[in-house]
């Protein structure tokens, strides 16, 4: 999987985060189905959670994630 990005303006912190215009994810069908899967448990997750759902990473939630991958990070908005 690749993960691309066009930024909005400058970085917003430190370590050079990026707000982002649109994200493009080059990924075949079984990786979209494992984002998916994460995605719709990190939703579960904020459900139950509410305010103390803070972030979670794919790479800690979807074993084994691969190193060449981009990690994933669902933070709550």
């Amino acid at each position: 999987m690749k993960a691309y990005g066009y930024p909005t303006g400058a970085p917003l912190n430190e370590e050079g985060l990026v707000e982002l215009t649109e994200v493009s994810i080059a990924a075949d069908a079984q990786m979209l189905r494992r984002i998916a899967v994460f995605l719709t448990k990190q939703a579960d997750e904020m459900d139950s959670m509410g305010a103390k759902f803070d972030h979670a990473h794919a790479q800690d939630e979807d074993r084994p994630w691969p190193e060449d991958w981009p990690d994933l990070i669902v933070v709550r908005g």
